[in-house]
């Protein structure tokens, strides 16, 4: 849906910065894309389907004319870094990566299968870790640059179920975080965010397929989400966490983890 509501344009921080987002066909990476152009960015979004890229593209160009979409399969990642070196060469080195497609499979403890696992890694991990290793000389050769990594409050508190998807988001947190450590101080920024649950077509598939309804406190839109994360991408933080509540959580399992997991296996 087109925005009604005016942006804000994040202190122009974004102004002139080519910004690549992946899962951009709908929910939280179509909104970042939409944000990041109204702020200036040129965007190039990576989805797998052509129709909605389409609409996204001409949302995108109304706001930042050289803005385009992509259709494209991440997990492919002969194909994904072929879609980032062509961009660095239409459209200049990316300043922004912001590492969002994920996929659940949907598929039960019993049923699972390790080409399940193999997929959700392929699409939720290793596409970002190879998009990342893509741009990052350039990044570190600039002395500058901003890695989003898109994880999920599952990652670190996983629900019950068969564990491909929260154990993917929780690799993907591991990578953003020993990675910060050497690129911090060559002044590229890696950021990992937990937005919370989102109505999105993901979310509300998990929520069809049997989770229980997160906490209101727990819920945000993906416009607040999206806000989030670009006021502070580029800040001193690794850690982006849209839900106080669910940072209390952490705190909660560390201290007393026997009732922790108690209450959790019946959530």
């Amino acid at each position: 849906m087109r925005r009604t509501t005016q942006a804000p344009h994040f202190g122009g921080r974004y102004a002139g910065t080519v910004a690549v987002v992946t899962g951009a066909s709908a929910g939280l990476g179509a909104q970042l894309c939409r944000d990041l152009a109204a702020a200036g960015a040129t965007v190039v979004g990576l989805a797998r389907t052509a129709e909605r890229m389409a609409v996204l593209e001409a949302d995108l160009v109304a706001c930042s004319p050289r803005s385009t979409t992509v259709v494209c399969d991440v997990a492919d990642t002969d194909d994904l870094r072929a879609v980032l070196e062509r961009v660095a060469h239409e459209l200049g080195p990316v300043d922004l990566l912001v590492n969002n497609a994920a996929q659940d499979p949907g598929v039960r403890l019993v049923d699972i299968t390790e080409k399940d696992f193999r997929h959700t890694f392929d699409v939720n991990f290793f596409a970002a870790v190879a998009a990342t290793l893509a741009v990052l000389p350039a990044m570190v050769e600039r002395g500058s640059g901003i890695i989003i990594n898109i994880s999920s409050d599952g990652g670190r508190l996983p629900s019950p179920g068969p564990g491909a998807y929260p154990s993917s988001k929780a690799a993907l947190s591991a990578f953003s975080e020993s990675t910060s450590f050497r690129l911090a101080t060559k002044g590229v920024h890696v950021h990992v965010v937990y937005p919370a649950f989102m109505a999105t077509e993901l979310g509300l598939g998990a929520l069809g397929r049997g989770l229980r309804r997160p906490p209101r406190l727990t819920t945000r839109t993906v416009d607040r989400v999206s806000r989030t994360i670009l006021q502070r991408a580029g800040r001193g933080s690794l850690t982006i966490s849209v839900s106080g509540l669910i940072d209390a959580a952490m705190v909660f399992a560390a201290a007393m983890p026997r009732t922790y997991h108690r209450l959790r296996q019946n959530w």
